[in-house]
C-alpha cells in the first residue's frame, strides 16, 4: 500500500492534470464600434455568451470595444492574421480584402432584396480573400442604407459642395468627391472627437450604427441611400482548428447566426431611432426620386472603373451582382 506522503503526491498530480484538462481556451476579441449598445457590438457578446454555454466554459472569449487596444479599425485585419487578437468585427477591411467594397458601391444596391442578394454572390469570394491571409469567415452583417448627416445645413445633394465629410471607405468617398465634398476616411472611435473640433462637418452613417454614438453632435439627417456598409465576423484559422471539431462547429454556427441577427436588429430599431431623433430637434430630410437617378447616372460609371480596379474576382463578383439586381 503506498505511503500516505506518496498518496498525497499522487492526488495532487491527478488534480493538477485533470485542472490542464479542462483550463479553458480564452481568445480576445477586438470591435471597431466603441459604443456598447450598438446592435453589431450586441451581436458579437451574444455570440460570446453562446459560445461560452455551448462549450461549457471550454471557450472564453474577452471582448475589447474599439479604441481600446492599440489597433486601428483598419488594422483588424492584420491583428486576426498575427493571432494578436483572436476572433472580430472587420468592418475596415476594403484596403486589405478589397472584395468587400463591391457592396459599398454607391447607388448599386437600392433595395433590402438588392443587398440579400449581392451578399450571398459576395460571400464565397470573402472566404477566399480571407482564406489567403489565415482567417475564416464566421459571417457577416450589413447596417441599413448609409445617409448623409451634418453639422451644417445638409437637405439636399447641392449641399454636399464643400464640406468635409466622414466616410468608411474610398467607394463612399467617391460618392462624397463627385458631389463636390471632400472625404475623410475615419474609423469610428474617432469619429466623435472628429466632429466636436469640426475637422469634419458631418458623414455618412446610419441611425443605428453611428447615429447613435454621434446624433448629439449633429443637427441634420438627409436620408439619401448612398450604399450600404457591410462588416465580417472573422476568427484565425489556426486558433480556431485547435479546437476540437464539436467546438469549432460551436464557434461557427453562433458566428453566422449572431452577424445575420445584427442585421435584422438593426433594420428593426432604425425608423425608430430616426423618429426619436426628430423629437430631440433634428431636422430630418427625405432624399426625392429625381435626386437617386441623378445620383445613380453619375455613380454607374465608377462602377465599371472599381471593377477594372481590383483584379478578376472584383470584376467578376461586380458582373454578377449587377445581373442579380438588374442595375
Amino acid at each position: 500500500m503506498p505511503h500516505p506522503f506518496r498518496r498525497t503526491i499522487l492526488a495532487a498530480c491527478l488534480l493538477l492534470t485533470a485542472t490542464a484538462a479542462q483550463a479553458a481556451t480564452t481568445w480576445e476579441c477586438y470591435v471597431y464600434n466603441p459604443l456598447a449598445k450598438q446592435p453589431s457590438v450586441d451581436a458579437m457578446v451574444r455570440m460570446i455568451n453562446e459560445i461560452k454555454e455551448k462549450t461549457n466554459g471550454d471557450v472564453l472569449i474577452n471582448l475589447h470595444l474599439g479604441g481600446s487596444l492599440p489597433i486601428k479599425a483598419d488594422g483588424i485585419t492584420a491583428a486576426v492574421t498575427d493571432n494578436v487578437i483572436q476572433i472580430a468585427d472587420d468592418g475596415f477591411a476594403t484596403g486589405t480584402i478589397p472584395i468587400t467594397g463591391v457592396l459599398r458601391l454607391p447607388m448599386l444596391l437600392q433595395t433590402p432584396a438588392d443587398l440579400d442578394k449581392a451578399m450571398a454572390i459576395v460571400a464565397p469570394y470573402l472566404e477566399t480573400a480571407y482564406g489567403k491571409r489565415g482567417i475564416s469567415v464566421l459571417g457577416q452583417y450589413s447596417y441599413p442604407f448609409q445617409v448623409l448627416w451634418g453639422r451644417k445645413k445638409i437637405t439636399s445633394l447641392e449641399d454636399i459642395k464643400g464640406l468635409k465629410l466622414r466616410v468608411t471607405s474610398v467607394e463612399q468617398g467617391e460618392f462624397i468627391r463627385r458631389f463636390g465634398g471632400v472625404p475623410l476616411t475615419m474609423g469610428s472611435p474617432d469619429v466623435a472627437a472628429a466632429l466636436d473640433r469640426g475637422v469634419v462637418d458631418g458623414g455618412l452613417t446610419a441611425s443605428s450604427g453611428g447615429g447613435l454614438a454621434w446624433h448629439d453632435l449633429l443637427k441634420y439627417r438627409f436620408a439619401f441611400p448612398t450604399s450600404y456598409v457591410n462588416s465580417t465576423f472573422v476568427v484565425n484559422k489556426e486558433a480556431l482548428a485547435a479546437l476540437p471539431p464539436a467546438t469549432q462547429k460551436i464557434v461557427q454556427e453562433a458566428g453566422a447566426r449572431w452577424s445575420q441577427w445584427a442585421t435584422k436588429e438593426m433594420n428593426r430599431q432604425e425608423d425608430e431611432i430616426t423618429t426619436q431623433f426628430g423629437k430631440e430637434g433634428m431636422i430630418l430630410t427625405d432624399a426625392t426620386p429625381a435626386e437617386i437617378a441623378e445620383a445613380t447616372a453619375k455613380m454607374q460609371p465608377y462602377w465599371d472603373q472599381w471593377g477594372k480596379a481590383h483584379g478578376p474576382d472584383a470584376a467578376d463578383a461586380l458582373a454578377k451582382i449587377r445581373a442579380a439586381v438588374g442595375r
